[in-house]
């Protein structure tokens, strides 16, 4: 008796939908301009009892922006307290598709939609690094 399918791994990383991470990529793409409080309050349901969503969106938004995918801009939210500087605002600049960009190291993210690993460039460019050597 034979079964159908793959007899081992197919070579795709297995990309779960519904996660946190994947609706705050909705909410990115859908306000393009956003801040963590923006993510947050879209992608977490009033009933979620996730430990700390606000930190976990807050790591992935860096991740996304250490790949050059959000760009952090330069003015911030109006404060709502005379002692705030205001919150932080990003922006989507490169939008990939439906399914949310998968982080795998803290300077590696990878894209289901195309099943490319984008890296962050280090600040060294490949001219000024064959010039040191």
């Amino acid at each position: 008796m034979s079964k159908s399918g793959p007899k081992g791994p197919h070579g795709k990383p297995h990309v779960i939908q519904g996660t946190l991470r994947q609706k705050a990529w909705l909410a990115m793409q859908i306000k393009v301009k956003f801040t963590l409080s923006d993510l947050v309050r879209n992608a977490v349901p009033a009933e979620s009892v996730a430990k700390d969503p606000r930190n976990n969106i807050g790591r992935y938004v860096k991740a996304l922006e250490r790949v050059g995918i959000v760009s952090e801009m330069k003015r911030r939210m109006v404060p709502t307290s005379p002692t705030s500087n205001g919150e932080k605002r990003w922006m989507l600049v490169r939008d990939l598709g439906r399914k949310a960009p998968v982080v795998r190291h803290a300077t590696e993210v990878f894209d289901p939609n195309s099943g490319q690993v984008i890296v962050a460039s280090c600040g060294v460019s490949e001219a000024e690094d064959s010039h040191a050597k």
